[in-house]
């Protein structure tokens, strides 16, 4: 079943892909799961990015496991030992990011607050690139299993933080 939304962007955008439902929903999914995680770990926050090692921190006293988006992103973002063009277009600009996500993926840190660290890093590059039009519309379904991913992350968090807003606990 298509929504209302998605049926005026095929209407309306050449190309997209956005009628295939996988799309689509991986897009939709990633902006709920955002949501989620902004309003329990982001909501005070002066600095979203700074936010970031705070939360790696929690998760990893609350021991979150993030092998599989590990597993996941290394072999999307490293190639013949180095990170490769996927992984510039991630768009990090701020250079201790950049060390610390291609040393992770790279397997050189393997400490499990810079993985966290790391893992939410590139969750929140994926957040920008997609809201801020850093991704190509005619290219996004590209992005479905990353974007997939990425909302695995973010219920792993949301079910390792217990900081539920939206969520009962129960």
């Amino acid at each position: 079943m298509t929504s209302e939304v998605q049926n005026w962007l095929s209407g309306k955008l050449e190309n997209t892909q956005l009628d295939d439902g996988v799309t689509y929903t991986a897009i939709a999914d990633f902006c709920v799961m955002w949501a989620v995680f902004e309003g329990t770990e982001l909501a005070d926050a002066d600095s979203a990015v700074d936010e970031l090692a705070y939360i790696a921190c929690r998760l990893v006293k609350g021991h979150i496991d993030f092998s599989e988006e590990l597993a996941f992103w290394s072999n999307r973002y490293v190639e013949e030992g180095a990170t490769n063009k996927r992984f510039d277009k991630l768009g990090f600009t701020h250079k201790p990011h950049i060390k610390l996500v291609s040393d992770v993926l790279l397997g050189n840190q393997t400490d499990a607050l810079k993985v966290a660290h790391a893992m939410l890093l590139i969750v929140y590059r994926l957040r920008n690139n997609l809201f801020h039009g850093n991704k190509d519309i005619t290219q996004i379904h590209n992005q479905a299993t990353n974007l997939g991913m990425a909302s695995k992350a973010l219920i792993n968090v949301a079910t390792v933080s217990g900081r539920y807003v939206f969520l009962n606990n129960a």
